[in-house]
């Protein structure tokens, strides 16, 4: 039981952890590229975390109620729902930055910085719901039973450690990086975060027959098995398939563009290119 609660836990923590840091380097990263005439600021971070860990206890003692609903697929149906939601809000953190024609950030307009702030809040906030009702209410189980309640307890301190701890190292990790290639390695993993979250979504719609199966793309289950340790983390980390269909590829694709497409990643990507030609 400890180990099985030390990997249920690091999936679970993991996921939030690494898109709070990603968040935090990207912030961390435009304060430093910007000629923005105000910072962006982290108080958000707080209130975020606060109202996801309610709305995951909410949802963990509502799952009997969700899971009956729309012929017994609501829990499907309300996650799918979740990562779509996470998918376009990323997306609209992506395009919130304005960009002049030397492709220089410049201040914001209108509501731009209120939809920024927004959009970051929620993203964090539904992770935290997606991932904290799976461990409210298996922790809730397990709490009840004498002889798993502990090793569960023990176990899920190791794991939320570790999930915790991996955020860190991202976030210092990316923040430490010169200024290009920080912006540059943001916007890498927020195209494969906001195109774990489409793929994720559309698994989960497959799962309820409200999409369509189609025809397997690859199979590299020989290569790194899902069932495995380095599996299971490569599927919180970027939503690695073994066997993933079309639709999946197709839907992992559309995530990653949309960032790609985006002002902020052009602005990356084009001050990475100067510095290598200089």
């Amino acid at each position: 039981m400890f180990s099985s609660a030390v990997v249920l836990i690091v999936q679970e923590v993991l996921e939030a952890a690494l898109v709070l840091s990603l968040l935090l380097s990207l912030i961390h990263s435009i304060n430093k590229n910007s000629e923005l005439d105000s910072k962006i600021r982290r108080t958000w971070v707080f209130f975020s975390i606060l109202l996801g860990l309610v709305f995951a206890w909410i949802y963990s003692r509502k799952l009997t109620e969700i899971s009956s609903a729309f012929d017994f697929a609501g829990i499907e149906l309300v996650n799918a729902a979740i990562h779509f939601l996470s998918c376009i809000f990323l997306l609209i953190i992506s395009w919130s930055f304005p960009l002049s024609a030397a492709n220089k950030l410049t201040s914001f307009r209108g509501g731009r910085r209120n939809w920024l702030v927004f959009s970051m809040f929620s993203v964090v906030a539904l992770a935290i719901t997606r991932e904290g009702s799976e461990i409210f209410q298996l922790g809730g189980a397990l709490m009840m039973q004498s002889e798993n309640g502990l090793a569960f307890t023990a176990g899920g301190l190791v794991g939320g450690g570790i999930g915790i701890s991996t955020g860190l190292l991202l976030y210092f990790g990316i923040t430490s990086l010169r200024m290009d290639r920080s912006l540059l390695v943001c916007i890498v993993l927020l195209s494969l975060t906001a195109g774990n979250m489409a793929a994720q979504a559309l698994v989960l719609l497959n799962q309820a027959d409200w999409l369509p199966n189609t025809r397997v793309a690859w199979d590299s289950d020989a290569l790194l098995s899902e069932a495995s340790i380095m599996g299971q983390l490569a599927f919180a980390l970027i939503g690695y398939e073994s066997r993933p269909s079309w639709l999946h590829v197709i839907f992992y694709g559309v995530g990653m563009a949309g960032i790609f497409m985006s002002p902020i990643a052009r602005k990356a990507v084009l001050q990475k290119l100067e510095l290598v030609s200089n």
